[in-house]
């Protein structure tokens, strides 16, 4: 889950409350740090991992959230947040591992949630693992994508598909 500090590190206090208690992933603006996004579902892919279900964002420090998409990502496992506009934001989304999943890869928002587009994308098994921006350069971002699936029996980690992507566009081209 998210937990809040107000005092040091004397009490915490649970924020996500009724949404998913899985997080993967946390960002903060870093422009305005009473916006937060949290990233749902657990990226450690074990038998008993948990899912999410997307994407949720606070404009009030985590006092109330709105969920702003990707509700079928199942995993999201890293968050990056322009630091100089709040409304971008890029998602990097592990998904589902037991099968075939199309919402896996790296997403991109310019509009603080409102609509998502796909920008990082190169097949249904391969996930983002992790993701990165530069900080003296927010149009460079890295991204390590996973080929991985799951299976109660078996785990395949792994693949010509997997390896680590280079954006210097914002991620129009990798």
């Amino acid at each position: 889950g998210v937990w809040r500090c107000k005092n040091a590190g004397t009490t915490l206090t649970a924020v996500l409350g009724e949404h998913p208690q899985s997080s993967g992933a946390t960002a903060i603006d870093q422009a305005n740090p009473e916006v937060v996004w949290v990233g749902t579902g657990e990226t450690w892919v074990r038998n008993s991992v948990s899912v999410g279900d997307g994407v949720y964002r606070s404009a009030d420090g985590g006092d109330t959230w709105t969920r702003v998409g990707l509700e079928h990502s199942e995993r999201v496992a890293r968050i990056a947040v322009h630091p100089k506009d709040g409304n971008t934001a890029y998602v990097c989304a592990l998904g589902a591992l037991y099968a075939d999943h199309d919402e896996r890869g790296v997403f991109r928002t310019r509009d603080a949630g409102k609509s998502w587009e796909k920008v990082l994308h190169v097949g249904p098994d391969t996930g983002c693992a992790d993701l990165a921006m530069d900080p003296r350069d927010p149009s460079v971002l890295y991204a390590g994508l996973w080929q991985v699936r799951r299976q109660p029996w078996h785990f395949t980690s792994g693949g010509p598909r997997s390896g680590l992507y280079r954006t210097q566009d914002a991620g129009t081209t990798w």
